[in-house]
C-alpha cells in the first residue's frame, strides 16, 4: 500500500505531470501565476485551522486517559490497539503506512461483544467506573475536555472488527490483527466532532500479509471531512481521496496505476487520473515504465541520445501535461534543459509561449504539507 501511494502520488504530485482535456479557453500568463502561487498560501491557512479544531481537542483530551480496557478484565496487546487504530484512520498521514512495523504478538483479537458497555472517568479516582453490557450493542466512554469540570465528550464505538494476520520471516511466526470495520464517533456538549467509518479487506499470510486490497474510509473531523478509498484488483491499483472543509474541497485525487504483473513489484506502466489542491488542478497521465527505461538508458554507451534535447524530447513523448484553474487551462507542463548547468527542469508553458519554473510556486505548499503532517504525528506521539 505504501509503496502504491508513494510512487502514484509522488510521481504526479512531484513531477506535477498531467495530460487533460484542453481547453479553448486560457489564463493570461500573470493570471496563471497568481492563481498557482495562491494555492500554497491557501493550503497553509486551512492546514492551520484542521490542526486546531475541535475534533482535534477532543482526541487530545481523551489520550491523557489512561486505557479504559487496562481495566476490570484481563487486557492484551490487541484491545489496547483499538484506540490506536482508530486514531490512525481519522488522520490522511498515517494512509502512507498502513502496515504494522511491529513485530507484536496478539493473544487474540478485539472480541467487541466482550467490552461493550459504558466507561465513565471518575476525576476522583483518576479512573474509569465501568458499566459492563450496558448499554449491549456499544462501548460508550465519558470523560471530560481540556478544562471541563464534566463528563462533557462522548466517545461511541458502534463497531469493531478485526481479522487475524499471521507473518513468518527467518526469525519467526508473527501474529498481529488489522481492522476489518470500524464505526465510531465523538461528541462534545451534545455537538458532533468526530465521526469515523472505515471497512477493508486484508492479505492475511504470505510474503504481503498486512497489506490491504481494498479500503474504504469516510471521516469527519470538525470541521473537515476525509474520504480516502483504495482498490487492488489483479493488475490494478486504484487511489481516491479527498479532504472537505465548509462543505468547500480543498484537496482531491483519483489516480489508479497499471502494472505489467497482480504482485506490483516494479514500477507501473502507466499512472492516470489527476491531483486538486484548492481550485488548481492537475490531470495525470504518464508512461511510467517507459520514463523509467529512458533514464535508466542514460547510463549505457554508447549514450542513446546525442544531445540532452533529445533526451528531454524522448521524456516529452511519454506524457501529456497541463495544469488549469476553476476548470480554465492556465498553462502546459514540459521537461526543459536549465542551460546554465544541462540539467532537467519541469516548466510552465503559458498562453504566450513563455516560460518559467513549475517548482519553485510549490515548494513553499509542499513544505507546508509535510510540516503539517509531521506535527499530526508527533500529536498523536503518545496516544
Amino acid at each position: 500500500m505504501k509503496k502504491i501511494l508513494t510512487m502514484m502520488l509522488m510521481m504526479a504530485s512531484v513531477l506535477f505531470f498531467a495530460c487533460s482535456d484542453d481547453d479553448d479557453e486560457t489564463l493570461s500568463p500573470d493570471e496563471a501565476k497568481t492563481e498557482i502561487d495562491q494555492v500554497s498560501t491557501d493550503m497553509s491557512t486551512y492546514m492551520n485551522e484542521m490542526e486546531n479544531s475541535d475534533g482535534m481537542a477532543a482526541l487530545n483530551a481523551l489520550m491523557t486517559k489512561p486505557n479504559p480496557f487496562a481495566v476490570g478484565k484481563s487486557s492484551d496487546y490487541s484491545n489496547s490497539e483499538v484506540f490506536k487504530n482508530i486514531q490512525k484512520y481519522l488522520l490522511p498521514a498515517n494512509y502512507m503506512e498502513l502496515k504494522s512495523n511491529e513485530k507484536a504478538i496478539a493473544e487474540n483479537s478485539f472480541d467487541f461483544n466482550d467490552w461493550v458497555g459504558t466507561y465513565t472517568w471518575n476525576a476522583t479516582d483518576e479512573n474509569w467506573d465501568i458499566q459492563s453490557n450496558t448499554p449491549p450493542d456499544k462501548i460508550i466512554i465519558e470523560y471530560p475536555t481540556e478544562g471541563s469540570q464534566t463528563n462533557n465528550a462522548t466517545l461511541t464505538i458502534h463497531t469493531y472488527e478485526d481479522v487475524e494476520i499471521t507473518e513468518t520471516d527467518d526469525y519467526g511466526t508473527y501474529t498481529w490483527y488489522q481492522p476489518t470495520n470500524i464505526v465510531a464517533d465523538i461528541y462534545v456538549n451534545d455537538i458532533k466532532v468526530v465521526d469515523i467509518s472505515m471497512n477493508a479487506n486484508w492479505i492475511t499470510s504470505g510474503e504481503t500479509a498486512g497489506e490491504p486490497t481494498s479500503m474504504d474510509v469516510s471521516v469527519y473531523l470538525t470541521p473537515f471531512e476525509f474520504t480516502v478509498d483504495f482498490s487492488h484488483s489483479g493488475n490494478n491499483a486504484s487511489v481516491g481521496a479527498s479532504i472537505i472543509f465548509d462543505n468547500s474541497q480543498l484537496f482531491s485525487t483519483g489516480l489508479s496505476a497499471f502494472f505489467e504483473v497482480p504482485e506490483m513489484d516494479d514500477t507501473p506502466l502507466t499512472i492516470n487520473g489527476y491531483l486538486q489542491f484548492l481550485n488548481v488542478r492537475f490531470n495525470v497521465s504518464i508512461n511510467a515504465k517507459t520514463i523509467e527505461e529512458i533514464l535508466e538508458g542514460m547510463e549505457e554507451e554508447p549514450y542513446p541520445y546525442n544531445t540532452p534535447e533529445e533526451l528531454i524530447a524522448a521524456l516529452n513523448q511519454e506524457f501529456d501535461a497541463n495544469v488549469s484553474v476553476d476548470g480554465v487551462k492556465a498553462a502546459d507542463i514540459e521537461l526543459a534543459i536549465i542551460e546554465n548547468t544541462q540539467t532537467i527542469d519541469i516548466v510552465f508553458v503559458y498562453s504566450d509561449g513563455s516560460t518559467e519554473s513549475a517548482q519553485p510556486y510549490f515548494s513553499s505548499f509542499i513544505a507546508d504539507v509535510n510540516a503539517f503532517l509531521t506535527s499530526l504525528e508527533n500529536y498523536y506521539s503518545n496516544w
